[in-house]
């Protein structure tokens, strides 16, 4: 006669953090090339992403994700050097001083790069949530009966 499981043993154990487990690996094979049209930000974060991804990106399906990514990089690093090259600060149009409109468009491309940070895990809560994802899908896959 078969027992019945308790609710903890069916759910996992609810009071415990899940095993500090590794991503599963989705590609193992090299980087994709580096895209012609990157410039030098974009060409670092581009390599770097792949390497720190450490297999875990696909180049089918995160290509895109980690294209514009780097893209972001290339507009942020423009952005930047337009405000370094004129100054922070700028004369308004009554004469006032004022920041420089640039600004505005660095402050949106990095909202933007946080977004695409927290999808693709480059923060310390975001590796968390997702080994925490990646340990849950591990578990099912294992063991379906048991969830």
């Amino acid at each position: 006669m078969s027992r019945a499981k308790s609710p903890a043993q069916r759910t996992g154990n609810p009071n415990g953090a899940a095993s500090p487990e590794a991503a599963p690996v989705v590609y193992e094979g090299r980087a994709p090339r580096v895209p012609g049209h990157l410039k030098a930000a974009g060409r670092e974060v581009w390599r770097s992403v792949w390497q720190a991804g450490s297999g875990a990106y696909s180049p089918d399906t995160d290509r895109n994700i980690i294209l514009r990514y780097a893209e972001l990089h290339d507009r942020r690093a423009d952005l930047l050097a337009l405000i370094d090259a004129e100054g922070l600060s700028v004369v308004g149009s009554t004469g006032q001083p004022a920041i420089h409109p640039a600004m505005r468009y660095v402050e949106t491309t990095e909202r933007e790069l946080r977004a695409i940070e927290t999808a693709i895990g480059f923060s310390p809560e975001a590796r968390m949530r997702l080994g925490i994802v990646a340990a849950e899908a591990r578990r099912v896959a294992a063991s379906p009966a048991d969830f």
